[in-house]
């Protein structure tokens, strides 16, 4: 087998290398994955990243049994610390081969986790030394001299690659906390520096890679940054409209209505005719968000089991779960915009919460009253107190009227009004909200810099 693979272990040149291995056929189809362990255990894959990729993918390939996966495991695991940028540069087509080889892997084996963490390494070490090759902030001297060009096909900074997308996949695939944990920690959280990936110009996988990394962060729990991953899907304009965009839509209206109660907008920049496209096909979605936003709790929960198959189908089943669960808060929540005070078994009939899966039965009947309190105290809004008066009766207060801050860990409370935030408290979750828009604006201006730097951007977004 060493003399077979001599002419990619011993290339006299990059150029050599590279030769060899776009005119590469597997030479050793009747070998069994565990020959090859010999080879892989005397190169050095930070210095023979290619050749020793090509190897390791060729073992794959021969791979059938959980046994032989094992046996790959501890080369894999080196392979994926030490894999070389520079190298991989020369030879992008080697990742696509190393995605489909793992991609094979985790289905075969049925262990989508073993797969994720292996890529969850490779992409972490190609995006720190990515991450080194950044230039400095574009500048307005810089977009007229036409000079730090950014954006589709760049050579610049942390860049898609097909690693990148199947490590977000697979993540999904192994459905295990600790995985979306690390996943959404170190490879969701690394800011791109370009659009489209390493060894192609196109955006698809922008697309792919920011709804798959917006379901990540969903599973999390992660509402708001799963929104952010969602709408980046749509920060770049397409000539035609997507399948990937409208999934997103679809999530991105469930997860809309989950933070603020009602439907949102796509960014500006999006074509208005693309627009009603989607809205049309998701017309179901829309629907739901719309009367969600009319604060009608038993409409809202009549849609989501009439939409139960599609949500089903869609994968939503759990999001709009989370939307029924959050709805009653925000229907307690529009009450401030007309009362200051009101008895609990009161409110319970207006925001009609035995419409609801957690009211119980009967309409202000003692068990929705008691059901709605224990939603209230669970809410932990310092805006919605609950008290009881001195007969026993039990009494929502809303605080302010336009006060819907959730409450800042470590903030002191009045002595004298229990409940009510102080001032610094109402300064920390201004400022941590402050925070949270000037990232997603700083991301969003890099985005438009990176488009405005690439003169062949509209032609390319045609491949979407």
């Amino acid at each position: 087998m060493t003399t077979q693979y001599s002419h990619l272990v011993n290339a006299e040149s990059k150029s050599a290398l590279v030769k060899a291995l776009q005119d590469w056929r597997s030479p050793v189809s009747d070998y069994s994955a565990e020959t090859f362990v010999p080879l892989l255990n005397s190169l050095d894959p930070k210095h023979n990243t290619l050749a020793y990729a090509q190897v390791l993918v060729d073992a794959l390939g021969l791979a059938v049994s959980v046994n032989e996966f094992e046996t790959l495991a501890e080369p894999l695991s080196r392979f994926a610390t030490q894999i070389q940028l520079e190298q991989v540069e020369s030879f992008p087509e080697i990742l696509r081969r190393l995605t489909r080889a793992l991609a094979q892997m985790a289905q075969l084996s049925e262990n989508s986790a073993q797969a994720c963490i292996v890529l969850v390494d490779m992409v972490g070490a190609l995006n720190q030394q990515m991450a080194l090759t950044r230039l400095a902030p574009i500048t307005i001297e810089d977009i007229i001299q036409h000079k730090q060009r950014l954006g589709v096909g760049s050579s610049h900074g942390v860049r898609l690659t097909p690693l990148h997308i199947e490590c977000l996949r697979q993540c999904l695939l192994a459905r295990r906390c600790w995985i979306y944990e690390r996943v959404a920690n170190e490879i969701v959280a690394t800011r791109l520096d370009a659009i489209g990936r390493l060894d192609t110009q196109r955006l698809r996988p922008f697309l792919e890679y920011h709804h798959y990394a917006g379901m990540v962060c969903a599973g999390l729990g992660r509402i708001e940054q799963a929104l952010q991953m969602w709408r980046m899907v749509f920060a770049v304009p397409t000539r035609f409209v997507s399948a990937i965009q409208i999934a997103s839509f679809k999530r991105f209206t469930l997860a809309h209505v989950i933070m603020h109660g009602k439907r949102g907008t796509l960014p500006p920049m999006f074509v208005p005719a693309h627009v009603r496209s989607i809205e049309s096909v998701a017309a179901a979605y829309v629907a739901l968000a719309d009367v969600c936003a009319s604060r009608q709790l038993g409409a809202a929960v009549k849609s989501v089991r009439d939409m139960s198959s599609e949500l089903a189908r869609d994968g939503n089943a759990g999001l709009a779960q989370r939307l029924l669960d959050e709805l009653p808060a925000h229907c307690v929540r529009a009450c401030a915009d007309v009362y200051t005070r009101l008895p609990l078994r009161h409110l319970a009939q207006v925001v009609k919460f035995s419409d609801h899966p957690r009211g119980g039965a009967g309409d202000g009947t003692d068990d929705v009253v008691d059901a709605l309190g224990r939603y209230i105290q669970e809410m932990n809004d310092p805006c919605v107190i609950l008290e009881e008066t001195d007969t026993g009766a039990m009494v929502v207060r809303f605080v302010d009227a336009q006060a819907t801050v959730p409450p800042v860990q470590g903030a002191a409370q009045s002595a004298n009004i229990p409940g009510v935030p102080l001032e610094e408290q109402w300064s920390m979750a201004i400022a941590t909200r402050a925070q949270e828009a000037n990232v997603l604006q700083k991301y969003l201006q890099e985005l438009d810099h990176h488009l405005a730097l690439t003169r062949d951007y509209v032609s390319r977004s045609r491949d979407v």
